[in-house]
């Protein structure tokens, strides 16, 4: 048994599967880690970001060999590699096995990544969770990317009717108080806010990748989605305190030794 992360590289090392790596040897260390890239990207140093997708017969021939997993993470998926995505990871997900997509539609520089949220259909559409950010959600429901998000509730709303059948956690948000964070679990109808205080600091790279693995790792350590989700959440609020400075002068996560 295995946990699948599928994602692209980051050359900084802050952020994508490198990320997603650490996070996993974290989370769950004695779980065995099955990693593909998807895309490779230039990115970090304040430069606007591009990608390449690899060729989806590599893809297919890595990710079939792997053995059956707990639970599936994938981040960046661009638009020509979304069918495939979904195509090898969609059987696991009839079968019950959580898939967490973290829709990753620009670099937090600035610059696309070839994914966009009419390429990401197919595989939104066998998610079990899909973790995206204020912008991210604002374009998954029909807005622009550059776009300030709209009022965080009818936000929430929309992404319940879009994905009626999966949960949407929408990340980042604020309360009325400007001292909190807000997070919103959303099934459908049903919000549940998840709110703590806004830690002083800056915001490292990597944080949505992190989460997302995260809770794709406690969900294959057998965890409830909202254990995991609150599990993660609480974790990553702790790893934020302990950021160094990466190679491309930004704030990364801890590599814990990697």
């Amino acid at each position: 048994m295995s946990l699948w992360i599928l994602g692209g590289l980051d050359p900084t090392r802050g952020a994508g599967l490198h990320r997603d790596l650490v996070t996993a040897r974290v989370r769950a260390p004695g779980l065995r880690r099955c990693f593909a890239v998807t895309a490779l990207t230039e990115q970090g140093h304040g430069q606007p970001a591009r990608a390449w997708a690899v060729p989806a017969s590599r893809l297919r021939a890595r990710v079939r060999r792997w053995p059956r997993p707990l639970a599936i993470k994938v981040g960046l998926v661009p638009d020509e590699l979304a069918a495939t995505v979904a195509e090898l990871v969609g059987p696991a997900s009839e079968l019950g096995v959580p898939v967490v997509v973290d829709p990753v539609l620009r670099a937090s520089d600035g610059g696309r990544l070839g994914a966009s949220p009419e390429g990401l259909a197919p595989l939104l559409a066998v998610a079990t969770l899909v973790t995206p950010n204020l912008h991210e959600a604002r374009a998954l429901v029909g807005g622009g990317l550059g776009e300030a998000p709209k009022r965080e509730e009818a936000l929430a709303a929309a992404l319940g009717r879009r994905w009626p059948a999966a949960l949407v956690l929408l990340k980042g948000g604020h309360g009325a108080d400007p001292e909190q964070v807000v997070d919103r679990l959303i099934e459908g109808s049903n919000v549940t806010l998840l709110a703590r205080p806004r830690l002083a600091g800056p915001d490292p790279r990597g944080t949505g990748c992190a989460l997302a693995t995260a809770i794709a790792a406690g969900l294959a350590l057998g965890a409830t989605l909202r254990e995991a989700v609150g599990a993660a959440i609480a974790w990553l609020d702790e790893e934020r305190t302990a950021w160094h400075e990466g190679p491309d002068g930004r704030a990364h996560l801890p590599d814990h030794g990697r």
